[in-house]
């Protein structure tokens, strides 16, 4: 990647269906660093999938999960790049957070374009978006959308539009 340098640790956030698991491995490839979802290591370090923690242990018990498992995520010594969950700027200071320990990039990609995106997806592993008409789920993502806003803005790179690329993240970062 010739004479750049790059942080330790690359948060990528942004709404469910944005793009960062996507994205986040071919950047992880492309920079050859390791690439973590989030979501994963928390199932990993629970012991159960996020539908069943949100279950036993409420949002709220999901949240302190998240925490701990993105700062012992940051706390790994090589360039990684971590997808976040939608909602992991918003909760514990955690924006603040990844700023202090790497650079946050901000995927804001159309609602639209991410309704189109979960549908084809499937909504059953975003206990979130469960049991939504496409009508419903749009006015679901505009909802979580405006509560999470200000904390998306605090990410220190913003990417916008429908078709977020590779080249556009490098650029991204390599603006700092």
């Amino acid at each position: 990647m010739g004479d750049l340098k790059y942080p330790d640790n690359i948060y990528l956030v942004g709404m469910p269906g944005s793009g960062k698991s996507t994205l986040g491995k071919q950047l992880a490839e492309k920079l050859n660093a390791d690439f973590y979802d989030l979501d994963l290591c928390i199932e990993k370090e629970a012991g159960k999938d996020i539908n069943r923690i949100f279950s036993e242990d409420g949002e709220s018990g999901f949240r302190l999960l998240e925490r701990q498992c993105l700062e012992d995520l940051s706390r790994i010594a090589e360039i990684k790049v971590i997808a976040t969950g939608g909602g992991t700027p918003c909760f514990h200071q955690n924006i603040d957070y990844m700023n202090a320990h790497g650079v946050s990039v901000f995927l804001n990609v159309p609602l639209e374009i991410i309704l189109e995106r979960l549908l084809d997806q499937g909504t059953d592993a975003r206990p979130l978006l469960r049991n939504k008409s496409a009508t419903e789920l749009l006015g679901q993502l505009h909802d979580h959308f405006q509560l999470r806003k200000s904390h998306y803005m605090k990410a220190l790179i913003h990417l916008d539009g429908g078709a977020i690329s590779l080249e556009t993240i490098l650029n991204g970062l390599a603006s700092l």
